[in-house]
Parts: C-alpha cells; structure tokens; sequence
C-alpha cells in the first residue's frame, strides 16, 4: 500500500518542504520532547537544527556560561550574551528562529542536578559535551530507563558521531578505556570531592565541524522519533583533513557497570521533590514493601560536616560528589573536617521531616526502596508537569 503524501501551502506552511519526504511526518516532529546536553558549539548547531524542524518540545541542559571565545563557533550567541547563560541565551535563539518550538533552559550539572526520572519522558537525548564524565552520566541514566541517546564529539578538524541504545550493541561506557577512567577521576580528590580549580584540557574546535557532526546528529535523533533503524554500538567517523567517513563497531564489554536497568520503575504523581518529605516516602514504601523496608540512594549524602578540633558541626545535605574540597576545612578554626554520610534512611533518622528537596533529590528523581532482595524504584512523578513545563 503506497502512503500519500500530503503537499500543503508553501505561502502559509513553513514545514512545506519536509512534506516532499516520504517518511517525514510532522505531527511525530511536532509531538516529540527532545533534551540537548550542552549548548557549546555542538550543542547550538543541533538546537538550530531541530528548531527549524519544528521539534515540539525541545529541553536544553547546561551549566555554563557565555564567553567571547564562544561567538566564533555558537550560531545563537550574539556580543550581547556575554556573561548570560548559555541555556538562556539559546531557547531565546530558539524562539527567534521558529516560535512554534516549545522550549525549557535548565541551568545545571547534568551529573548530580536532574533527576533520572526526566530521562522517561524524554524521546530522544542528544549529547554536545566535552568531557568523558557526563557522557558516562548520560550512559547509566538512558541504560537505567532504557531510553536511546545520541553522542557526537568534534576536535579540529576530526568528528565523531555515536548513538547508543540500551540492549542493542555496545554502550559508551563499553568503549572507555583505563586511560578514560583515569580522565574521569581527575575531577576527584581522595574523598571524591570535586576540586574546584581543576584545569580541564580544552579542544580546538571549528565551526565547520561542529555543523558537520551535529548535523548527522540531528538527524539520528530525528530517525529515533520516527522510529527508523539506527547502527547503535557503532561510530560514525569524520576525517575532515582527508574527506574520510567510516563506521566501526565497539565490541560489547562484559560486566559493563552501565548495563543496569531499574525495574520496576513506580510512578508516583502524588509525590513532590519540594512537598514530600522523606517520612512520607519511607511510609509509601513500607505499604509495599513492609515495615523494615528503607530508602537507598544512588550515592553518598553529606549530612553534616564535623570538626573535631572545635566540635563544631554544620549541617549540608548534598550529595558528596556536589561538594567542593574547600567545604573539609573548618570556617572556625581552619581544621579538616569529617563528613557524616549516609546513603539510605531507616526510618531512625531525626531528619525525617526533610523533603526530599532538602536532602538534594532533584524533581522527577528515582528513589530506591529495599527490603532484603526485594527492591522497586519511585519515580517522583508529581513534578513533572512542573519540570517538563514548556514555553
């Protein structure tokens, strides 16, 4: 059976043109939630790219801001945006370029600051990053909720282009080598807190290539809305000082600590990150679980810091990954510290009447609940309508 092609208005259809594709479908654009992991050189080519596609909702991450060395490379930034960040700066591109995109700026550390949750919802995860750790971020999280992401890399004149998904061939942790796991480690000092003046390694980057592999980035993304076959496992590479395009595949690596998924996986969209605390959590999993069950969280919370020289103690809550070396030196007396940690609550805690906010789980997070070999994970459903709120 032949499917029609629908032809519309070229005066009052600015889609017209994507009409002519026999599989293009507009409405599935339209109707798609895309996130974008940096919004650098990369990251602003692909956003250009599925704003003139007419991509529905369109979520952009990051943490950093905008400096002159970025206007040589970025296609939304102007001089204005200097010191602005690069998120904000970019959905208001995105709006200039096509006001039918519905877009959300999120300022933040894609490691530690969003929720696993907001992975679930989303159709397609584009990475533009330059560094190993949260590309390995974005691995666990998509292999945890078993969504499909889209990795591309650029230096000079070389580029990469990657898409992974869960169970089908290797993921990126799969191609990291000892050498990659050291890079990754650097960010840490012995207790795994982040240094705050690491100098990381910058790349030399082309706007040539940076619209080069975002834009077969974009269009892998595209091919996973509309449901289309992808080589995932394999690499795309780009060898722009000899015109060379080659694939190769990454063998799957055995043991891989990424190949874990969270099943099952609880909706709960009568919980809030700001409103619900953790006694109230605590009480939902026992109804399931029973009475001795507890909450486990993916990594270390810092409850307080302590010193023993002066017996001073000052209350935290962060995760230890998202605290700085300087935070271990005492204000009061200038001693090291000690970190009072924990990474579950028993129902014994005195901060129980803390949200689950206070104790740094971000909106839309996934909450581990245990009781001996039994386990289910709670996703905090009732923020999404305020997280993947759209503008």
């Amino acid at each position: 059976m032949t499917e029609t092609i629908v032809i519309t208005d070229p005066d009052k259809d600015r889609y017209h043109t994507f009409g002519y594709i026999s599989w293009w479908r507009q409405d599935i654009v339209r109707d798609a939630t895309v996130l974008v992991v940096g919004a650098g050189a990369l990251g602003n080519e692909v956003i250009k790219n599925l704003a003139l596609m007419g991509i529905g909702n369109l979520l952009i991450a990051d943490f950093d801001t905008i400096e002159d060395s970025n206007l040589s490379r970025s296609v939304l930034f102007r001089e204005k945006n200097n010191g602005q960040r690069k998120v904000d700066a970019a959905a208001a591109g995105v709006k200039d370029l096509n006001p039918d995109v519905n877009v959300k700026a999120w300022h933040g550390d894609i490691n530690f600051e969003m929720g696993m949750g907001v992975f679930r919802h989303i159709d397609a995860i584009v990475g533009c990053l330059d560094n190993r750790e949260a590309r390995l971020s974005i691995n666990r999280f998509s292999w945890a909720v078993s969504r499909p992401w889209v990795d591309g890399a650029i230096q000079e004149l070389m580029g990469i282009v990657r898409v992974f998904w869960p169970g089908e061939g290797a993921c990126y942790e799969c191609t990291l080598t000892d050498h990659d796991y050291q890079m990754i480690g650097l960010r840490y000092s012995c207790p795994l807190l982040a240094r705050e003046n690491l100098l990381m390694g910058k790349v030399a980057t082309t706007p040539t290539s940076a619209s080069i592999v975002a834009a077969f980035q974009t269009q892998e993304a595209l091919k996973l809305i509309h449901d289309m076959e992808v080589q995932s496992g394999k690499a795309m590479m780009i060898n722009g000082l000899t015109n060379d395009v080659y694939t190769t595949e990454y063998p799957v690596k055995e043991m891989c600590m990424s190949h874990s998924r969270l099943e099952p996986i609880i909706e709960l969209p009568q919980v809030r990150s700001d409103k619900t605390t953790l006694a109230e959590l605590l009480a939902i999993a026992r109804g399931r679980l029973g009475p001795e069950a507890m909450l486990e969280f993916s990594g270390e919370l810092v409850v307080a810091m302590r010193c023993a020289q002066c017996e001073e103690e000052e209350p935290v809550f962060k995760k230890m990954a998202r605290l700085f070396e300087s935070s271990a030196t005492c204000p009061t007396c200038g001693s090291r510290r000690d970190m009072v940690l924990t990474h579950r609550i028993t129902g014994d805690e005195a901060f129980l009447e803390r949200t689950l906010a206070e104790v740094d789980i971000p909106p839309l997070d996934i909450v581990r609940a245990r009781n001996g070999e039994e386990r289910v994970y709670y996703e905090l459903t009732g923020d999404k309508e305020t997280f993947l709120k759209f503008s």
